[in-house]
């Protein structure tokens, strides 16, 4: 099988020849910018200049030599700028970033962006290794005639104004990926709701939100997927002819419980999410993959429910999270993509032996009838020893087989 038809065959809910793997395929699957150099020393590659797609968690852009180095069966089509800037990482180091994004570095060694009104709305600080967001521009909003005094924010959120290459441009990439690479192409798109909606109300109000001024709610909850279905009909139409799977994220899940009561998130937030997720069936034969970390395993039968093919990361250190499990209860149902290894413990702090071990457990819970994309359990954070990034990987090959 090539790598394409590996993927596709775990999509299907068939045995491949070997479990397929991900790395740096989607925005949660690849590695801190801080540590790709030294993941490529560890594989013995020759140094480069990282480039830096996903300005906000700071990671890096997997090159293909890499993607060789460790057998690797996708590949990204993610947004882009339509330019790029020489700059250096926060260590110094020499890194490329999108050429509209342009943080200033304050005196206390911490970055910002500002925004035309001289509003701070990014800010990484000394020592850091993310932007945060720290403006909610729907802050004040009472009305539902607010709401529409904000709609560039709305249109914007999945596509900031650094990622400016068209979708027209971005197509035509994916169309020579496809006819060039026998990868497996996966489409970024994003599509948040609930995540966007609490970025844009502020975290902790848009929950208040839901269960004092639900209209309020609604209303920004239908703008951002009428936005969403308005721009996927673009996607869907030039990029989306050309990839195998479209990744929407919309983070849902806590350490040790969902963010919502499953209760409310079906009530309210489910009916959003399903019609996005209609209208993109209904545009698109790709399969959809669903990113969304934490103890989310209580609405897993709601993903299913509206058409998720695929779930990522599998936060198998969240409770309730337990692959074998997981697999037992929903592996007909869904794919799992992720899972590789624990990333609070055992991946940071473990031994390389402890690692292979914690892979080839999963592979061992998830792999059977297919089903599997084995990936880092979210990105491989900066402080993670590389070697421990590499005996991940030769784990995963080494206990490739499902008998």
């Amino acid at each position: 099988m090539n790598h394409r038809e590996r993927v596709l065959a775990a999509l299907r809910h068939q045995e491949p020849d070997r479990v397929p793997v991900d790395f740096g395929g989607t925005v949660d699957s690849t590695i801190s910018a801080f540590s790709y150099q030294a993941l490529r020393e560890q594989l013995g590659l020759p140094p480069t200049v990282t480039r830096v797609q996903d300005v906000y968690q700071y990671t890096a852009v997997i090159e293909e030599d890499v993607r060789r180095a460790l057998c690797i069966d996708t590949r990204p089509v993610l947004d882009e700028p339509a330019g790029w800037r020489r700059g250096e990482l926060p260590d110094g180091s020499p890194a490329e970033f999108p050429a509209r994004f342009r943080p200033q570095r304050r005196a206390d060694g911490s970055q910002v962006v500002v925004d035309d009104k001289g509003t701070v709305v990014l800010k990484m600080p000394a020592g850091g290794h993310y932007f945060d967001p720290v403006s909610s521009p729907l802050a004040q909003a009472q009305t539902s005639a607010d709401i529409e005094q904000h709609l560039d924010a709305i249109e914007s959120y999945d596509r900031p104004e650094h990622l400016d290459l068209s979708y027209e441009a971005l197509a035509e990439e994916a169309r020579v990926l496809r006819d060039e690479t026998d990868s497996l192409l996966i489409g970024f798109f994003g599509g948040h709701i609930f995540q966007a909606a609490q970025s844009l109300r502020g975290w902790e109000q848009f929950l208040v939100d839901l269960l004092v001024d639900r209209t309020l709610a609604e209303a920004l909850l239908d703008r951002l997927v009428e936005a969403n279905i308005r721009r996927f009909a673009r996607y869907a139409e030039t990029v989306g002819r050309y990839v195998d799977v479209i990744h929407f994220e919309d983070d849902l899940g806590m350490q040790d419980r969902p963010l919502l009561r499953p209760s409310l998130y079906r009530d309210v937030v489910k009916p959003y999410h399903a019609r996005l997720f209609r209208f993109a069936r209904a545009q698109c034969d790709a399969f959809i993959l669903f990113h969304s970390d934490g103890a989310i395993a209580p609405l897993i039968p709601d993903l299913i429910d509206m058409g998720i093919d695929a779930l990522n990361p599998i936060q198998v250190s969240a409770a309730g999270m337990n692959t074998a499990c997981l697999k037992r209860e929903f592996g007909k149902d869904l794919t799992f993509w992720g899972a590789a290894c624990d990333s609070q413990t055992v991946l940071p702090f473990g031994t390389p032996q402890e690692v292979a071990d914690e892979v080839r457990r999963r592979i061992d819970d998830l792999a059977p009838g297919g089903g599997f994309i084995l990936a880092p359990v979210h990105n491989v954070q900066a402080g993670v020893p590389v070697e421990n990034v590499v005996a991940m990987f030769e784990a995963a090959h080494q206990h490739r087989r499902y008998a």
